[in-house]
């Protein structure tokens, strides 16, 4: 009998996000609502005249991704966030390594299972708005990313990353 593939779709605590804060990566989780990934996939096109339609390719990517939080001031991310908007941080002031961890994506040969693939990106923080919402503040912004990410692993205990690079 043939094997089927899983139809499971993937659930978003399957995902974890860390900003770095001074010299310490902190988990995005609580007090956030909303924190999406957009590639930003860049094309170009061409029409060969022997050719009905156009020939597209990918060029580079522009990735961002979008976040909405409470602003809950025990929160060091969010805490972090809120003073780059407030304090109308730029350049290297506003700018932040930041990881995206697969949680169903364990490294082969770790004995702890506490370490995953992973992804890091610097990223620059746009602030975009202190929303109210019913009362309650919110912080909402774009990380842009600067760069290719770096692929690697994360330690989820220790929250240190290690690019592919350092291992081979």
């Amino acid at each position: 009998m043939a094997e089927t593939a899983s139809k499971t779709v993937k659930q978003r605590y399957q995902e974890a996000s860390y900003l770095k804060v001074g010299e310490n990566f902190e988990l995005m989780g609580t007090g956030f609502t909303e924190l999406n990934e957009d590639p930003g996939a860049q094309t170009t096109s061409k029409k060969y005249i022997n050719d009905k339609s156009s020939t597209s390719s990918i060029t580079s990517y522009e990735g961002e991704h979008g976040f909405t939080a409470d602003q809950i001031p025990s929160e060091k991310v969010i805490k972090d966030l809120v003073s780059i908007g407030k304090e109308r941080k730029t350049g290297a002031d506003a700018e932040r390594e930041f990881v995206r961890v697969d949680l169903d994506e364990k490294v082969e040969g770790d004995t702890t299972g506490t370490v995953f693939r992973a992804r890091m990106f610097t990223v620059a923080a746009e602030i975009s708005s202190f929303s109210d919402n019913d009362g309650e503040l919110q912080v909402e912004g774009t990380l842009h990313d600067k760069g290719d990410p770096v692929m690697g692993k994360f330690d989820t205990k220790t929250k240190t990353f290690t690019p592919d690079s350092a291992t081979e």
